[in-house]
């Protein structure tokens, strides 16, 4: 009936694990499609993802959200990141 107690279980995926560390072509194409469907053209999504990316890379979350509050509302910046940090942390 309880057979589910004390029983290991996957450890739950955390997203914030992924800053400091590459983010992967895979996470930067999520990136790109996040910042197309925003509206962004082609040239200024891939400007976008990578400025972002590359401060995620850096551990540096506040400035990645500069980055793409340049070309995107505080909303926008904030699923970008997400859509990065979680396709990078499932990779």
């Amino acid at each position: 009936m309880a057979e589910h107690i004390n029983q290991p279980t996957e450890p739950a995926l955390n997203p914030f694990n992924a800053m400091g560390k590459p983010i992967p072509p895979d996470a930067r194409q999520a990136g790109f499609d996040t910042c197309k469907a925003m509206g962004l053209d082609s040239a200024r999504a891939w400007e976008c993802t990578s400025s972002t990316a590359e401060q995620l890379e850096r551990d540096q979350p506040y400035k990645a959200q500069g980055a793409a509050m340049k070309f995107l509302d505080l909303t926008g910046s904030y699923r970008l990141m997400a859509a990065l940090l979680a396709h990078a942390a499932a990779a």
